[in-house]
């Protein structure tokens, strides 16, 4: 498994989502050769580190990464891992294309899930999932910030960070409650905490959307 990458499980609650990651990837792999670096051994037992792809075969470029090919050919999510801000760029570039063209498993709409639908986020447990919706309310303890997607916060779609983290994460530009009212992007494993919840650990785990950042900014001009 290629690090920066995640593709979709065969637990996923859409088994069309897992066919298309699968029939992506053979179309990036037919005839290639694969090479892994400086893997380990991850939980589940599987290889893990960077790789790259030779397709000698295809006249194609030596040693290209090996994630960003997949991410390009839609086989699957990136993943914010502990790579380089350059590197964790391209890989989303990579996903974005993909989604454009709707290749791979972006021509499923259940490629993301909708965030403020609860029961769309509950079945997603302990899957990595792209979600996005509006922030409906924002807030937090001394030690966490929350970011809600629905009306009843014991109940619905939740996003946390640790308080420390936020500036890290967002950007010094930003304070949680200017984030009420956006539309936002957040990935990252779905875990029980009441609702459905991800917890957001690095930068490029939660994106705002289209004219989120232009009013995130006239929010912060507002308050000075």
């Amino acid at each position: 498994m290629p690090e920066g990458i995640v593709l979709p499980s065969r637990l996923a609650s859409d088994a069309a989502l897992p066919r298309a990651a699968e029939s992506a990837a053979w179309a990036v792999l037919d005839t290639c050769l694969v090479g892994i670096g400086s893997a380990h051994v991850d939980r589940h037992g599987r290889l893990s580190g960077p790789g790259w792809l030779a397709c000698p075969a295809r006249n194609a470029p030596a040693e290209e990464d090996l994630a960003t090919a997949l991410l390009q050919a839609g086989a699957g999510y990136a993943q914010p891992t502990g790579q380089d801000r350059q590197c964790l760029t391209q890989r989303l570039a990579a996903e974005t294309q993909a989604r454009t063209a709707r290749r791979g498993i972006w021509a499923e709409p259940s490629a993301v899930a909708p965030a403020g639908d609860e029961e769309a986020m509950a079945i997603r447990a302990g899957l990595f999932t792209v979600a996005e919706g509006r922030v409906l309310a924002a807030g937090g303890t001394r030690d966490r910030i929350f970011l809600n997607f629905g009306s009843s916060w014991r109940q619905d779609f939740t996003a946390m960070m640790e308080r420390e983290d936020f500036a890290t994460i967002m950007g010094d530009s930003l304070e949680p409650a200017m984030l009420r009212g956006t539309l936002v992007q957040v990935r990252g494993v779905v875990r029980a905490e009441g609702g459905p919840a991800i917890m957001l650990r690095r930068p490029g785990e939660i994106a705002l959307l289209a004219g989120a950042q232009a009013r995130a900014a006239r929010g912060k001009r507002g308050g000075e």
